[in-house]
């Protein structure tokens, strides 16, 4: 079945689903009836995952200062603020989750490197992954931004991702981005609004704590 999230959910009666996992949606304009959805359509017990990127660039040793990289990702929080929302959004969601009544919240934050900069087998490999992930959505990602916020032309951005392509790659510069996790459980006794929660941030050793 295929539907618009944001509209009302077409299940008849509700209380259908153990689990429910929702991924990379963006800033969703109206994410308390996103979650009020998920509420009453999980059974009693159910869980409900949320997992979203915070877009914004973590350079623990400051390699990115001066940098085309930094530069665009300065600009494009700038941008997203001129369009009304953040790319800090994911923050928002825990407060909804405990607002609608559900409860054991549990929120993970993970590094993830942009490139292959960090030691280690496992960081490598994220990282080569990662590299690959951001040259294939830049332009795609960018101009729509940059030209309908910012008021750049195509080309202007074009040229300028020349630069940020070229540093992405670059183990030189040394950054990551953090993946929130966000799972919560609809109480078994579905009257109940309590709400309990819990904070980890669940970092690789070789990168610092996420914000």
């Amino acid at each position: 079945m295929a539907m618009d999230i944001t509209h009302d959910w077409d299940f008849t009666g509700g209380g259908n689903f153990d689990f429910i996992h929702i991924r990379q949606l963006g800033d969703i304009q109206d994410k308390r009836k996103l979650i009020q959805s998920t509420f009453d359509n999980l059974k009693p017990g159910g869980w409900v995952e949320f997992t979203e990127w915070i877009a914004i660039l973590q350079s623990p040793n400051h390699s990115l200062d001066g940098t085309a990289f930094r530069r665009w990702n300065d600009l494009l929080e700038q941008g997203m603020h001129n369009f009304g929302t953040t790319l800090y959004y994911p923050n928002k969601f825990k407060p909804f989750l405990q607002e609608i009544g559900f409860e054991h919240i549990i929120e993970t934050r993970n590094g993830a490197p942009t490139n292959a900069c960090y030691p280690g087998k496992k960081l490598q490999r994220i990282g080569h992954l990662m590299t690959q992930n951001w040259l294939l959505i830049l332009e795609p990602l960018t101009i729509p931004v940059f030209t309908q916020a910012l008021g750049w032309s195509p080309d202007e951005v074009k040229s300028f991702l020349v630069d940020v392509r070229k540093e992405i790659s670059n183990t030189q510069y040394h950054s990551f981005m953090t993946l929130i996790t966000i799972c919560a459980q609809k109480p078994s006794n579905s009257s109940s609004t309590s709400s309990k929660s819990t904070s980890a941030s669940a970092s690789e050793s070789s990168l610092p704590t996420t914000k």
